[in-house]
């Protein structure tokens, strides 16, 4: 997935540390570093603690992760590494599944954090793979997991997905053009109520 010019984010990992009161994981990081915050696919959105990309009582790491959380507490039969420690979610990213992919931070060592998938239309409403972000995402292009762990099949074993940083998705709709598919905008320049 070769990251396109101008993409990365120059992410002050001291402030958004202290904001959320966690150390993120060094995979996460490069990946920021690398990429920044954007879409995979047209599929999944990946988040920075950050962001300034999106209103973030709307949309958002933030808010995200205070639907991850509210969903596992209010449901039962839930994954047992989940329901009993709601508070130790953190979102990273989210599909247009709906899925809300998650940390389990309850360890110490960040880079040891497990994934979660809250599915909607999973197996199962919320999985825990022992692997880092990073890690499930090649192992979701590359369809190496049992099952797709997502609601949707977008990514899976896709081995060439496509990675667009917010501001070059929005110049691109900007300009009249869908980003995904490189053909002209049939709704670009109206305006809705």
């Amino acid at each position: 997935m070769p990251a396109h010019e101008n993409a990365g984010e120059d992410v002050n990992w001291s402030d958004a540390e202290k904001a959320w009161g966690i150390t993120f994981p060094r995979d996460y990081k490069a990946f920021m570093s690398e990429y920044g915050e954007g879409v995979i696919d047209n599929f999944l959105t990946v988040f920075q603690p950050l962001s300034t990309a999106y209103d973030p009582s709307a949309y958002g790491m933030r808010f995200e992760t205070e639907n991850a959380r509210a969903i596992v507490a209010e449901s039962v039969g839930l994954a047992e590494e989940c329901a009993h420690s709601t508070s130790s979610l953190v979102a990273w990213g989210v599909t247009s599944g709906p899925d809300i992919l998650c940390w389990q931070t309850a360890s110490g060592d960040p880079d040891r954090w497990p994934v979660v998938v809250i599915g909607r239309h999973t197996k199962t409403p919320v999985a825990v793979y022992e692997t880092g972000m990073v890690e499930f995402l090649r192992r979701v292009f590359l369809a190496e997991f049992v099952e797709c762990p997502l609601s949707g099949v977008h990514l899976w074993g896709v081995t060439s997905p496509k990675f667009l940083h917010w501001k070059e998705e929005k110049r691109v709709w900007d300009n009249g053009i869908d980003p995904w598919t490189g053909k002209p905008d049939p709704y670009a320049g109206m305006e809705w109520d």
